[in-house]
């Protein structure tokens, strides 16, 4: 069981989604190992964020009260250190403030977010300035001596800024853009495969538009245009062939017919004749499959009524010789049905001969015409499974090995009324036998 196709479009997107994801990691990494030095120190902005969210003011003055995060920096970093200040003159010291950051600290209403990195241990100097909005206007915390980040933690917060303001977006947009212009590049593979859907063996020479496909795709389009080009000359070959072969049989059946003619009466000449007539008509079922895949079927306007009535006059004779009654039921005005009277006709004709040779040799072969373009032939013998129905329209295909038919009649019968837009199929006659109803077009 052939597995279950993938969408190139959602391929190529996911893939560009997972590599866009891949650079963003490996981006990240370069940038996580060009500033995390070994003699480079860090003080993370959630220590900063943590110190002004211990500040309160009350009664005019800034008080410190340490929230339980900052309780848990104050234990991992003793020595930390401080000073904040607000836009309404609030200020606050804690901690040992390095002698070089007094004047910075003193300033520090005139200054915005910044850091300083210092490349000697214990990295007194390492600081941070932070700064927010609050009730009592800017508020800017300068703060140092505190836990110093990682490289796992510089890693960690670089990605996820990076993550949500560039990696997200550019996915999105890859799985959006992406199937948009995959889309838009194939949208000739479609046509082609339209045209691909209207190829018919039987009107050669069709190709496939290579130019109509993106680059990639062309040699396969090309392929198939030289296998289509190889199949045709093969159904060509096959073709002259097959009336090259009939038209040969023709003399040496009319020479065995004329001596047979010479032979006298009896069980021995009849059984070859019958052969022989068999032979024949294979022959002639040949031409007509050949001279159909030549000829264009011009279709006009005929009257089923009277062809079906010239049809079954025809075979009157063979029908009667054969053991059976012969009836016909047809409305007395005109059926007029798109056609062409001479294909038709053989095709009528091969239904007859089908009936003769498969209904047993007695009982009834009725003929119905109905106003709605509906030609039907039944027979009282016994009949077709169900099975079967749509292989017995199949190129020498028998229903019984021992028959006596060729296998190529129906097939003949159903090719013709595929030319003429019609519809052919095997149901049950009333009280059992085959009924085979044809369906034409009416003008």
């Amino acid at each position: 069981m052939a597995g279950r196709s993938r969408s190139l479009t959602v391929q190529l997107a996911w893939r560009l989604g997972v590599l866009q994801v891949v650079i963003l990691i490996a981006t990240i990494a370069a940038i996580v190992w060009s500033i995390s030095q070994p003699r480079t120190s860090y003080i993370d902005e959630d220590v900063a964020r943590t110190v002004a969210k211990s500040l309160v003011v009350e009664q005019g003055k800034m008080v410190f009260r340490p929230t339980p995060a900052m309780r848990d920096l104050l234990n991992d970093a003793p020595e930390m250190w401080f000073r904040a200040s607000d836009e309404r003159g609030h200020a606050l010291s804690y901690g040992n403030v390095p002698e070089v950051y007094r004047p910075l600290a003193a300033s520090l209403n005139q200054l915005e977010a910044s850091e300083i990195h210092a490349n000697s241990r214990p990295a007194e100097l390492t600081m941070r300035i932070y700064a927010e909005d609050s009730p009592d206007g800017r508020l800017r915390v300068i703060v140092g001596g505190g836990p110093l980040l990682g490289v796992g933690v510089v890693f960690v917060k670089i990605a996820m800024w990076l993550s949500w303001r560039i990696g997200l977006p550019l996915v999105l947009v890859t799985l959006i853009a992406v199937p948009w212009i995959i889309h838009r590049s194939m949208a000739g593979v479609g046509k082609v495969a339209e045209q691909a859907e209207a190829i018919d063996i039987d009107k050669r020479g069709a190709r496939l538009e290579d130019g109509a496909v993106p680059g990639e795709l062309q040699p396969l389009v090309r392929t198939f245009n030289a296998t289509l080009e190889r199949l045709g000359e093969g159904y060509e070959a096959r073709d002259r062939f097959l009336a090259d072969a009939a038209h040969e049989l023709r003399a040496p059946i009319a020479i065995l017919e004329t001596r047979l003619d010479s032979l006298p009466q009896g069980e021995t000449r009849t059984r070859l004749l019958t052969d022989l007539g068999r032979l024949s008509n294979l022959a002639e079922q040949l031409l007509d499959l050949q001279r159909l895949g030549k000829q264009e079927t011009e279709l006009v306007p005929i009257d089923l009524v009277s062809l079906s009535r010239e049809v079954s006059a025809d075979v009157a004779p063979l029908v009667i010789d054969a053991g059976y009654e012969l009836a016909m039921d047809a409305p007395d005005q005109p059926v007029v049905v798109h056609g062409d009277r001479m294909s038709l006709s053989r095709a009528l004709t091969n239904l007859f001969q089908n009936a003769i040779v498969h209904a047993g040799g007695r009982g009834l072969i009725h003929v119905q015409v109905t106003p709605g373009g509906i030609f039907e032939i039944s027979d009282q013998g016994p009949g077709i499974p169900h099975e079967q129905r749509t292989h017995v329209f199949t190129p020498f295909y028998r229903l019984r090995p021992s028959s006596v038919g060729t296998g190529l009649g129906l097939h003949l019968v159903s090719e013709i009324v595929a030319r003429h837009g019609g519809d052919i199929r095997v149901l049950d006659a009333p009280g059992g036998g085959a009924r085979f109803r044809i369906q034409l077009r009416l003008v």
